[in-house]
């Protein structure tokens, strides 16, 4: 009789999300997990449904912390998946670059860290992009260049 990882009991479908080290949503869950499911260094949790912002389909939230060497072209950040509502029809500025699309903007951002997103209203949005652009409001995402380095700092 053999006993199963964490990892290897882990129930994927797409009402799950999977976030690695707190920061990167898996694009390919099955994948990675497939990979990792003999790694008994990786600590398995369950986060609040209540971090996703706005109404989701998502029923569980599924932590994995202590994934050493990972590689962010694995993942989207966890800060555009819990804050931005992919069924909220918004205009999209992305470093940048325009976009109505929630998908396009989400296939730009894996692998990218975000600096800074900022949600811009109704009134302000039509004032900088115009009528057309601007008339359910914008947010503005920033992320930091490839090459830099990000360095967390903790204020206690």
């Amino acid at each position: 009789m053999s006993c199963k990882t964490q990892v290897e009991r882990i129930k994927i479908n797409d009402k799950t999300l999977i976030v690695v080290n707190n920061e990167w949503v898996l694009t390919n869950p099955t994948e990675f997990i497939a990979r990792q499911k003999n790694n008994n260094s990786i600590e398995v949790i369950e986060k609040p449904v209540s971090e996703i912002k706005y109404a989701s389909n998502y029923q569980k939230i599924i932590g994995l912390n202590n994934v050493v060497d990972f590689n962010p072209e694995l993942g989207i950040d966890y800060e555009f998946v819990k804050n931005i509502d992919p069924k909220k029809e918004v205009f999209y500025m992305v470093d940048g670059m325009p976009s109505h699309n929630y998908n396009f903007v989400g296939e730009y951002l894996i692998s990218r860290k975000i600096k800074e997103i900022n949600n811009i209203g109704i009134n302000q949005a039509v004032a900088i992009w115009g009528k057309r652009e601007g008339k359910n409001g914008a947010i503005q995402i920033k992320t930091f260049d490839k090459g830099d380095v990000v360095i967390p700092i903790i204020i206690n």
